[in-house]
């Protein structure tokens, strides 16, 4: 195991020496209402193939108490983005094919399969912030179903910021 995580140390950090393609970054949000209060931590890291595809891998941890009960969940999100055309020179408009597969307090074999669309917003050579606003595709057991989701604006909204090396 030790020469596994020294094996992709190095990999990783050759990747961030020699390539400017790799993005880091993700989002934070937290949610109180009354009886429940919910944060989510989902942090991201990412390779740009070309102007109009980019992998990535997201971890997201969420936590919510309320009503005498605790739930914590992780899943794991890997992406393909495809960048569809852009507005000006700062705003790009996207759509990630994503998986979202469950790892802590979900039923057995938990995952989903979506495509989320969004837009981008480059504000610096550094910096992007990125939009997603809708989750379309098949749901088994994450998100409360068993078959075709459709989550909009406010179900789903997601704002993250990141880092281009």
């Amino acid at each position: 195991m030790k020469k596994l995580v020294l094996v992709l140390a190095i990999v990783f950090a050759g990747i961030m020496s020699a390539n400017a393609q790799v993005w880091v970054g993700g989002g934070l949000s937290a949610s109180v209402q009354k009886g429940l209060t919910a944060i989510e931590l989902a942090p991201e890291v990412g390779y740009c193939i070309n102007d109009q595809w980019q992998v990535a891998l997201g971890i997201d941890y969420g936590m919510a108490t309320g009503g005498g009960y605790t739930t914590n969940v992780l899943y794991l999100e890997p992406y393909v983005r495809y960048v569809g055309g852009t507005i000006g020179k700062k705003f790009s408009l996207f759509v990630d094919l994503t998986g979202d597969l469950s790892l802590l307090d979900a039923p057995k074999d938990a995952y989903a399969v979506m495509l989320q669309p969004g837009i981008a917003w480059q504000a610096t050579d550094k910096f992007t912030a990125a939009f997603r606003f809708a989750k379309i595709g098949y749901d088994h057991n994450i998100y409360g179903t068993d078959g075709f989701l459709l989550q909009g604006v406010l179900a789903t909204s997601r704002i993250g910021i990141y880092y281009n090396f």
